[in-house]
């Protein structure tokens, strides 16, 4: 994970090894990632979708220390969960709104939350199967690799890649439509 200065355009690594892949927590270089894809911050924490690891890390920026906020490592899609006892498949995209982190669990084709606080995931949306059910609530809808993901704080705005269209979630309510793009 890279910082860049931006008065001076100084890049220096915050946190990883380089060209070393892992899972190792620790502080600064001592940590490690394979194929971070997505990063957000709430001004105190960045939050990392790490992607091959199948897991969502959290690192202090202050202390540089970083460690595992969410998943088990394996492929798969607990849910219900807590912490280190929920299961993604390829996070790549991450968000927040100072509470919770948003995932888009690409190869779950799921959108699935995290409670800061608690460490809970759930799924937010998306049935699991490869599609593009719009108009739908919750799990009744669908996506197909979902990749990107961002907040405004009341929506969440999905690029869901293989559907070739951008998606919008009510965070309160759920409800998914498709707020761009034909689907070719």
């Amino acid at each position: 994970i890279r910082q860049i200065g931006i008065d001076n355009r100084s890049v220096t690594t915050l946190a990883g090894t380089v060209r070393s892949s892992g899972s190792a927590n620790g502080v600064g270089t001592l940590a490690s990632f394979n194929f971070p894809k997505g990063i957000t911050t709430d001004g105190t924490n960045l939050y990392v979708a790490d992607s091959d690891n199948n897991l969502i890390r959290q690192i202090v920026i202050s202390t540089k220390a970083v460690t595992t906020l969410a998943g088990d490592g394996s492929q798969g899609s607990t849910d219900h969960a807590t912490g280190t006892s929920a299961s993604f498949n390829d996070p790549t995209g991450i968000t927040t709104d100072g509470t919770n982190l948003y995932v888009a669990d690409r190869d779950n084709h799921l959108i699935r939350q995290i409670v800061i606080s608690t460490k809970a995931v759930t799924t937010l949306a998306g049935d699991g199967s490869q599609g593009s059910t719009d108009h739908a609530t919750g799990t009744s809808a669908s996506f197909n690799d979902p990749t990107g993901i961002t907040t405004d704080g009341t929506n969440l705005y999905v690029a869901d890649r293989d559907n070739h269209l951008i998606r919008q979630i009510v965070i309160s309510t759920k409800a998914v439509t498709t707020l761009a793009g034909t689907g070719t």
